[in-house]
């Protein structure tokens, strides 16, 4: 049984995090940190079995434990990450994993000489539309994609406490928020790492906040074009998409997927639940922990998975330069040449 703690108990934690955690087999969540005392009443309403500490230096003083579960502002990440493997504990972090290039070297680094994992919460790729869109794409369904097109529309953004607008927690608008789930999910679909970007940002709807709330990318890789398009100044909530490639193509429906050989319509698959219900998605996580569980055991076999962040950082801070520059797409430079970010 593997021991853990919650760090930052808000929305994203009590109503995602805690419910999976109960149901996972092989860990137990032992302690939960908050420096809010109403948010860690409520966690403990949550797990009863649980100790509070309001200080993360508390906690890692008194409990031993193998891991960490970080749920808090972006901003945060990158000291907790730190201070956890100072520790040897194994990390599991929401995204961003971190909003800067210096940080994300400090944290590779961190984690490499302690030989501890890091492992960022990309559970959009556990959601059973994306879950049914990959087995489609290794099965040659519509042979090679050529064209991915992913569009994200919500209303404002998530939560009520207002963080994501100010640039000095969340690190940047809509593009560092969603546009994270959005370029690993095409490194999840494509299997290559891409070759440029060009972005263009705006603010439609919230021109008094310190951050963009639309965003439009546009990502070249060596087989395949990716638009991504983004707004939290939308009149609906939605996620839609499509994929083509060289027999055919798969729209992604929010609902369902609708998949085309030949310009003829061959079926349709209907899923449980719409991408865009609700923020949180807690059966998404639940499927994650299955790879978190068994990450843990071998973590040396995990690497990949902060490297796919990295190359999601890296992709962000390219995309806000492109935007600054107005220029045509930028070079996404090799692993090795961290100093492009």
């Amino acid at each position: 049984m593997y021991k853990g703690a919650i760090v930052g108990c808000g929305s994203v934690a009590c109503q995602a995090h805690i419910p999976a955690w109960r149901q996972a087999p092989a860990c137990e969540i032992v302690a939960v940190v908050d420096p809010e005392p109403t948010r860690l009443t409520q966690a403990r309403g949550l797990l009863p079995e649980a100790r509070c500490y309001r200080h993360l230096e508390a906690l890692l003083a008194e409990e031993e434990l193998d891991f960490l579960d970080v749920c808090t502002p972006p901003a945060m990440h990158h000291s907790i990450i730190l201070q956890a493997c100072a520790r040897g504990v194994h990390v599991l972090c929401e995204k961003p994993l971190t909003v800067s290039a210096q940080a994300l070297r400090q944290i590779t680094t961190a984690a490499a000489t302690a030989g501890v994992l890091v492992f960022p919460v990309h559970n959009w790729k556990y959601a059973p539309l994306f879950q049914a869109l990959k087995r489609l794409l290794e099965g040659g369904e519509i042979g090679r994609p050529t064209y991915v097109e992913l569009t994200t529309l919500r209303t404002g953004p998530a939560g009520t406490n207002g963080w994501r607008l100010d640039p000095s927690i969340a690190g940047g608008g809509i593009l560092m928020d969603h546009g994270w789930h959005a370029f690993y999910l095409l490194l999840f679909l494509l299997e290559e790492l891409p070759e440029a970007i060009a972005a263009r940002v705006e603010r439609r709807r919230l021109p008094a906040a310190g951050v963009e709330d639309t965003a439009t990318c546009e990502v070249i890789f060596p087989h395949a074009r990716a638009h991504i398009h983004l707004t939290w100044a939308a009149q609906q909530r939605r996620n839609q998409g499509v994929i083509h490639g060289e027999q055919g193509e798969i729209r992604l429906e929010d609902t369902r997927l609708v998949v085309r050989r030949n310009a003829q319509e061959q079926r349709k698959i209907h899923l449980p639940a719409a991408l865009s219900a609700g923020s949180y998605h807690p059966d998404w996580f639940a499927s994650l922990l299955h790879d978190f569980q068994a990450a843990l055991q071998e973590p040396w076999r995990y690497s990949a998975r902060l490297q796919e962040a990295e190359t999601c950082l890296r992709l962000i801070l390219l995309a806000y330069r492109s935007a600054a520059l107005n220029t045509q797409p930028l070079p996404y430079a090799p692993a090795c040449n961290r100093e492009v970010v």
